[in-house]
């Protein structure tokens, strides 16, 4: 299940953020504490609104299990960038492959966005594993850095 984070998820985000493969592999805050957690819980609505983002907590057996979202928003060409992160306990589970696929297709077919792309280290082979599950295609290789991406039909 996908839905927007809540108050009650503040302890759960800290742990992730505070999991060396999430700071390892994505950008978290420096401090990775309960009060960072709740203020970054608490200014979601404000970046959702804003256009800046949107994250969404991927539960699993009523779990926190991840996170999902979309951001650096481009409106002039109609794409945005997917991100995610899997808690220790459901990694290689596959929830972030169907997670990040149900969210690039929700962008694609129902948001209206022309595409959709993702990043990944060329060493997080577990990353671009979840982005190939997903139906998201390799677009570029760089010495550093893979993109994959997914177009809508239209």
């Amino acid at each position: 299940m996908l839905r927007p984070w809540a108050d009650d998820d503040a302890p759960s985000l800290a742990a992730a953020w505070a999991d060396p493969e999430v700071r390892r592999w994505t950008g978290v805050p420096e401090r990775c504490d309960l009060a960072a957690a709740r203020r970054w819980i608490g200014g979601d609505d404000r970046r959702t609104a804003a256009g800046r983002s949107l994250d969404l907590v991927v539960i699993r057996d009523d779990e926190v299990a991840g996170e999902v979202g979309l951001a650096a928003f481009d409106a002039a060409r109609t794409t945005a960038e997917l991100g995610w992160w899997t808690a220790p306990a459901h990694r290689g589970r596959g929830v972030a492959s169907i997670a990040v696929g149900l969210v690039a297709r929700w962008a694609l077919h129902e948001v209206g966005l022309r595409s959709v792309t993702a990043r990944c280290h060329r060493d997080n082979g577990a990353a671009a594993a979840v982005a190939r599950h997903a139906g998201l295609q390799p677009l570029d290789v760089g010495q550093a850095v893979i993109t994959f991406g997914m177009a809508s039909a239209g």
